[in-house]
C-alpha cells in the first residue's frame, strides 16, 4: 500500500474514532454519593436518581440500582429528596430540553459534515506533496478533536437557571416534628399544614412569674377550622418584616408541642422575658386565658432532638441549638436564621433576644394596624371571661405553683405577695361553664362564674 493510501486509511480511522468521542455521555461525570439512613438502623452509600410516587431510586457506586420507600428514610434524607425533586422539576420547567427530532437532525448534520470532511481529506491528500502529509494529518486530527469535543455541547442550550422559589414543605416530613407530642394532631390541604391542640403543654406552667396580669391557662379548641395553619409553599419576602415594629398581636409561630409562640415584644412594646412576665419555660397566659410562649421553646430539644421545635407562620421551620444533621449551629443572619444549602431556609432558637425570629423571612399577610397587627390566617383563642376581673399590684409578687386537679378539669394557682399567700381555684364543666374562686391575700374570697 502506497503512502497516500495509508494516510487515507489513517485519517478515516481517526475521524471515525472522533465520532465515537462525540456521542452523548462521552464526558461522563461521577455521581454525587452520600450515605442514606434507612429506618435509623441501616445505611447505604449511593447517589439520588429519582423519586417516583413514594419510591426513591438510588444508584450505588458499582451501578446497582436500589429503591427505598420514602417514609423509611431519615428526616434529613426525606428533606433532601423533596428538595432535589422540586429543584429538578423547576429546572425541567425552565430549560428547553432536546427533542428527539432535534437529536435526529443533529445526527444527520454530523454525518453530512463527516462525509464532506472525508472527501476533502482524500482530495487534499491526492494533490498535495508528500512532505506536507504529516502537517496535513496533524491539522485534520486537531480539527476533528475540536469538532468531537464541541458537538455535544452544541446540542444543549446554555441556560442559567435562577431559582426564585424555596422548596415546598412536605406534610409527611413535617409530621415527624409533631409526632412526639400526644396532645397534637395534624392534617393538611393543598395550601396549608394544620396543627391541632388544646393549648395546654405537658410541662409545668406559670411558676416563677413576677409580673402577672391575673390571667390563667385554660384549654382552647385549636382544632378543625381553628387549627394553626402553616403554609406548604413558603416564599421569600421581598422586604422581610421585623418583629420590632409589627406582630404585637397574635402568634408568629407554633411550637411542635402545639403551643403558640408570640412576639418576644409584648403589646406594651416591652420584652416580656426581661420584665418578669414569663415562667420557667418562657410562657404565660395572655388576656384570653391562653397559654403561649414569648421565647424559643428550647426545652423541646430534649424530646424533639434534631427535629424542628417549631414552625413560623411564614412556613419556615425553627430548629434548636443545632443544625438538622446534629452539627453545631451555623452563623445566623439578621432574620435569626439562614439558608440550609438545599433550597430552603430555617430559623434557630437561642437563649437571647430575639430568641427565634428577628424578621419574617417568608411572605406573610398582616391584619390590623402596626404595631398591633398579626399574621393572618391564624387560630383564635376564646376566653371564658372578659377583661381582667382580678388584678394584683405588688412589687414582690411571685407565682409559686400551678397544680392540676385530679378531675382534669381545672387548676389551683398559688402565689405570694407582701409576704402573704393567695390563690385562684378554677375549673370548668362539660358545658364550658367556668367557676373561679379568688382567695385574696387579705383573706377575702370571691367566686365568679362565666359561660364560654
Amino acid at each position: 500500500m502506497n503512502t497516500k493510501c495509508k494516510t487515507i486509511v489513517l485519517i478515516a480511522f481517526l475521524f471515525i474514532t472522533s465520532l465515537s468521542f462525540s456521542h452523548p455521555g462521552g464526558h461522563g461525570e461521577k455521581s454525587n454519593l452520600k450515605t442514606w439512613m434507612i429506618d435509623n438502623d441501616q445505611s447505604v452509600t449511593a447517589s439520588f436518581l429519582l423519586k417516583k410516587n413514594e419510591e426513591v431510586y438510588l444508584e450505588k457506586k458499582n451501578g446497582e440500582i436500589v429503591h427505598v420507600d420514602f417514609t423509611q428514610l431519615s428526616q434529613k434524607d426525606q428533606l433532601y429528596v423533596s428538595k432535589k425533586t422540586k429543584m429538578i422539576d423547576e429546572v425541567n420547567a425552565q430549560v428547553n430540553l432536546t427533542h428527539p427530532e432535534h437529536e435526529s437532525s443533529s445526527n444527520s448534520v454530523m454525518i453530512t459534515i463527516a462525509i464532506v470532511l472525508m472527501i476533502g481529506f482524500i482530495l487534499s491528500i491526492l494533490f498535495v506533496k508528500k512532505k506536507s502529509l504529516k502537517s496535513l494529518v496533524a491539522s485534520m486530527l486537531l480539527l476533528m478533536i475540536v469538532y468531537a469535543c464541541s458537538s455535544e455541547d452544541d446540542d444543549v442550550m446554555d441556560v442559567e437557571v435562577v431559582l426564585t422559589e424555596v422548596s415546598a414543605n412536605i406534610p409527611a416530613t413535617m409530621d415527624l416534628a409533631f409526632a412526639p407530642y400526644d396532645n397534637v394532631s395534624t392534617f393538611s390541604d393543598a395550601s396549608y399544614y394544620y396543627v391541632e391542640s388544646n393549648g395546654i403543654p405537658d410541662h409545668q406552667m406559670m411558676v416563677n412569674i413576677t409580673a402577672w396580669i391575673a390571667q390563667v391557662p385554660v384549654p382552647h379548641d385549636y382544632t378543625g377550622d381553628n387549627a394553626w395553619p402553616i403554609p406548604l409553599n413558603p416564599a421569600y419576602a421581598d422586604s422581610p418584616i421585623s418583629i420590632e415594629g409589627d406582630f404585637q398581636r397574635g402568634a408568629i409561630a407554633i411550637a411542635s408541642n402545639g403551643i403558640p409562640i408570640f412576639n418576644p415584644i409584648n403589646a406594651s412594646g416591652l420584652i416580656s422575658n426581661e420584665i418578669g412576665e414569663l415562667d420557667d419555660f418562657g410562657g404565660h397566659s395572655g388576656r384570653g386565658d391562653d397559654y403561649h410562649y414569648h421565647t424559643a421553646p428550647l426545652h423541646l430539644e430534649s424530646t424533639s432532638g434534631t427535629l424542628p421545635i417549631a414552625f413560623g407562620l411564614d412556613g419556615f421551620a425553627v430548629y434548636g441549638s443545632t443544625e438538622p444533621d446534629g452539627t453545631a449551629m451555623e452563623s445566623l443572619d439578621s432574620y435569626h436564621g439562614h439558608e440550609d444549602g438545599e433550597g430552603s431556609y430555617h430559623y434557630h432558637g437561642t437563649e437571647s433576644y430575639p430568641y427565634m425570629i428577628g424578621s419574617m423571612r417568608g411572605e406573610v399577610v398582616l391584619e390590623g394596624e402596626s404595631p398591633q397587627n398579626q399574621v393572618t390566617p391564624q387560630s383564635m383563642a376564646f376566653p371564658p371571661r372578659g377583661g381582667n376581673p382580678y388584678g394584683i399590684n405588688s412589687d414582690d409578687l411571685l407565682i409559686t405553683n400551678l397544680e392540676e386537679k385530679t378531675s382534669g378539669n381545672g387548676y389551683l394557682l398559688t402565689y405570694t405577695s407582701d409576704g402573704k399567700e393567695g390563690s385562684v381555684d378554677y375549673s370548668w364543666d362539660d358545658n364550658d361553664l367556668f367557676t373561679f374562686i379568688f382567695n385574696d391575700i387579705d383573706g377575702t374570697t370571691t367566686t365568679e362564674t362565666w359561660q364560654r
